[in-house]
């Protein structure tokens, strides 16, 4: 009896797993991306990575153009508080979770005549895997949960005016849900388990606008990808036991960018735009918001070397009282820096850092256990660490 019951509560800690870690990676790894904290996606027109961020930028590539990318992202976070529930003992916990990933980018663009160019890229748009001591919040549980996107982008610009370039791209998205937790019940391992996958069609539409020989516009819209109507079996010690929804919505976003080259040396770039949360998972979280983002960035051209730096802050996805223990994200705020050397053959080789910070927020989870017989809890704590570290390496032409 003891054995069926923590393996019910196994599988009720698993009901949230379609939002584990689900970020949207402003970050694409290149050296305008990373060391810009994001300033510069709007209006990219540097390479081919253009393909993955701003479509309309790639008619800026006089002949053909790569893009290769590896960034390598720690991920960590830390809640502490109390557990309680009526006529009970309160439990005092903390839960951690860590992870260390490689998230590489790839992108190549050909142009095909005077008007037109060409271009594919491979990227990870976002999600991330958590391992956790402890589990979510202390209490144990889950020992690891993840969710992964990668999208395959197919791009085309077109120049239509001597200041005006249209773009645009068909995006296949690769979205990967899993969890697993092990667990010792009267000496015997109970094993919970799930996996799943999802591959959706979206596009994204971008135009880009010269104001006049140093100044121009962009507008991106990358629309939603609707992974909802999936399901996800979990297995307990190999049996199939139950099927659970993924109703995950990998949101629309809207962003616009100004490029201003203040000198000869030094460019301005600033960006500001929407991500449509309210999008995501009607289910798991019915009260997520549209995220609204600001970032500016500058960088700074001396002999073969350019140096960049900026800052990103993004409004609340939930308030607190929406929070849940894989979906706590506050008030982000991101810092970025790099430096980029051009070779003698015009190829460019750059190394960016980026920190990202998603909030300490309080935290107050509620629990209704009564389906097994352990009553009502609340949870009530704080995030004490709950950030990103990303290094990106990049080679571009």
């Amino acid at each position: 009896m003891k054995k069926t019951l923590i393996s019910l509560a196994l599988l009720s800690a698993f009901s949230s797993v379609a939002t584990a870690g689900s970020i949207a990676l402003h970050e694409v790894a290149t050296f305008d991306s990373v060391a810009s904290a994001g300033a510069a996606n709007a209006t990219n027109r540097k390479d081919a990575s253009a393909a993955i961020t701003s479509p309309a930028g790639l008619a800026a590539i006089e002949d053909r153009s790569w893009s290769i990318g590896l960034q390598y992202i720690d991920a960590a976070n830390e809640q502490a508080g109390t557990l309680m529930s009526k006529n009970q003992p309160s439990f005092a916990l903390v839960g951690k979770g860590e992870n260390q990933a490689l998230a590489p980018s790839l992108a190549y663009a050909q142009r095909i005549n005077d008007e037109w160019v060409v271009g594919a890229s491979l990227h990870a748009d976002g999600g991330l895997g958590m391992d956790y001591d402890g589990g979510l919040i202390g209490a144990g549980l889950v020992d690891a949960m993840a969710l992964e996107v990668a999208n395959l982008n197919v791009s085309a610009a077109y120049q239509a005016t001597p200041e005006l370039s249209l773009g645009g791209a068909i995006v296949a998205q690769h979205l990967m849900v899993s969890a697993e937790a092990f667990r010792a019940v009267s000496g015997d391992t109970v094993e919970v388990a799930g996996d799943t996958t999802s591959t959706k069609l979206s596009f994204i539409l971008s135009g880009m606008y010269d104001l006049s020989e140093r100044t121009y516009l962009a507008a991106n819209y990358h629309h939603k990808i609707d992974h909802s109507g999936k399901s996800m079996g979990l297995d307990i010690n190999g049996q199939h036991v139950a099927d659970m929804a993924i109703n995950t919505v990998w949101p629309s976003r809207l962003s616009f960018g100004l490029h201003h080259a203040v000198t000869d040396a030094v460019n301005l770039k600033l960006a500001t735009g929407i991500e449509f949360w309210s999008q995501y998972d009607k289910t798991s979280h019915p009260n997520a918001k549209d995220v609204y983002h600001f970032a500016a960035a500058f960088d700074y051209s001396h002999n073969s070397w350019t140096y960049q730096a900026g800052a990103r802050l993004d409004s609340k996805v939930l308030n607190k009282e929406d929070f849940t223990p894989d979906f706590a994200v506050g008030r982000q705020w991101a810092l970025g820096l790099g430096a980029e050397k051009t070779l003698t053959n015009g190829h460019r080789v750059a190394l960016a850092y980026e920190f990202r910070d998603f909030g300490t927020p309080d935290v107050h989870y509620h629990y209704d256990l009564s389906a097994l017989d352990a009553g009502k809890w609340d949870y009530v704590g704080q995030f004490n660490k709950n950030r990103l570290h990303i290094l990106s390496l990049t080679y571009a032409y």
